[in-house]
């Protein structure tokens, strides 16, 4: 009697083809467009994401060779912080879209802690092609534009007494689900480790309930 051997490439496409087209395989290969879905329509709408940036602009401990005057009044202690808002997604997102003052418009929220005492556009860091305003409303900096188009960013600097408080952009518009803070590289690892740890466990809870019988 002739023992044909399977070579282990040959076994492990085998093994593959049964799991594809099993009762775990079919929900794995739903679920997994399920979120490629969700992805695409995600990505093909503006997302709005923000950074910020603070140090010391002068400090009264330093021996200091010049002075910060802002409007007419020497300050010996301010801080500096850049926030920048920036449209990571693949559709330009329209002023008129956003919400209007008095209701949720696109702004930064100032934390009273904070002090501040001066802020002005950015323009080095802000793209040319989006025409910009601000405006101080209550506790806020509202930034109006024409169009933010994918790429695109808009920077306000603000000088400010203290280092107290978060500085953070909030708001509404329409096509954009929120606005967020942008993650750092260990947030994004964990978030991506935590999505595979997560379908790798249901992959064994299904294929139990499989081989029991429950599926």
């Amino acid at each position: 009697m002739k023992i044909v051997r399977t070579s282990p490439l040959k076994k492990f496409f085998n093994k593959l083809w049964g799991f594809l087209i099993s009762n775990v395989g079919a929900f794995f290969i739903g679920f997994s467009a399920l979120l490629i879905g969700i992805y695409q329509f995600y990505i093909n709408r503006p997302i709005i994401e923000y950074d910020t940036q603070s140090h010391s602009f002068i400090s009264s401990q330093n021996d200091n060779k010049f002075k910060v005057v802002v409007e007419d009044k020497e300050y010996d202690n301010l801080y500096q912080t850049v926030v920048i808002m920036q449209n990571n997604g693949q559709q330009p997102l329209s002023g008129s879209d956003v919400s209007h003052l008095g209701h949720d418009p696109i702004r930064i929220i100032v934390p009273p802690e904070a002090e501040m005492v001066h802020y002005t556009l950015d323009k080095p860091l802000t793209s040319t092609a989006v025409d910009v305003s601000l405006k101080e409303y209550k506790d806020s900096i509202v930034i109006t534009f024409d169009f933010l188009n994918p790429g695109d960013q808009i920077a306000v600097t603000i000088l400010h007494k203290k280092s107290d408080g978060v500085f953070r952009i909030v708001g509404s518009a329409l096509g954009v689900t929120g606005i967020s803070h942008v993650m750092t590289e260990r947030q994004i690892l964990w978030i991506v480790v935590a999505v595979f740890v997560g379908i790798y466990i249901l992959t064994l809870i299904l294929s139990y309930l499989d081989r029991k019988g429950y599926i």
